[in-house]
């Protein structure tokens, strides 16, 4: 079956909200060790209040089709995932206006159907940056750290185009850095000298640099 390679429903305020803080940390905590807090609402980075506009958001949001409502039935609900409920799930976040305050709601609540949705969405299509980039956001709210390790590591085997490899590399080490795991020095591990795929990750490795893993340069694969 094709690859499904859409965006994800939160993956860019996901990969915003991990730039601000790889570029922002050290600085933060070095120069105002005593307020870290104060610095970090400076960027948007807020503990979760009741007035918080996002949340308001969230809690206010209701479906507004008969997808959102079939969604929500299955989220509320305590069922196994079904390729109907996957079907609804992937219109809704290809649509061209999902309804993201109600769905983030769901990835805020650590919502169990949903994690176990994007587990059975995975199964079916492993590659999908998009699918491991929710996987990544559903990791923000309860810790799946071994199983998102997992879910990348397989991608990042089944990929055969070197281009696409190089961007699950890249999301792999941006995903979970923040826990402490080096994602590159894994993958250089798992491929053997000499391979294609060692040589990207190896060139990732060279190339990283504090503000961000860099594109690699197109025709350097080949």
């Amino acid at each position: 079956m094709a690859r499904r390679k859409k965006a994800g429903i939160l993956s860019e305020f996901l990969k915003l909200r991990k730039g601000m803080i790889f570029d922002r940390g050290d600085e933060i905590f070095g120069s105002a060790p005593d307020t870290p807090l104060s610095a970090l609402q400076d960027l948007g980075l807020t503990h979760v209040r009741e007035n918080d506009p996002h949340v308001t958001e969230e809690r206010n949001a209701i479906p507004e089709n008969r997808r959102q409502h079939d969604l929500v039935a299955y989220f509320e609900a305590d069922g196994p995932p079904s390729e109907t409920v996957l079907n609804a799930f992937l219109e809704e976040r290809c649509s061209a206006a999902p309804n993201l305050p109600l769905i983030r709601r769901y990835f805020r609540k650590a919502n169990q159907p949903l994690g176990a949705l994007l587990l059975f969405a995975l199964d079916r299509f492993p590659t999908d940056t998009g699918l491991l980039d929710d996987l990544a956001y559903f990791h923000e709210f309860e810790n799946i750290l071994e199983i998102l390790i997992s879910r990348y590591m397989l991608a990042c085997e089944l990929e055969t185009d070197p281009e696409a490899f190089g961007e699950l590399a890249r999301d792999f080490h941006r995903a979970t850095e923040p826990d402490g795991y080096d994602a590159l020095y894994a993958l250089k591990e798992r491929f053997a000298p000499g391979t294609l795929k060692r040589k990207i990750v190896e060139m990732l490795m060279e190339e990283h640099e504090p503000a961000g893993l860099p594109e690699i340069p197109a025709g350097a694969l080949h």
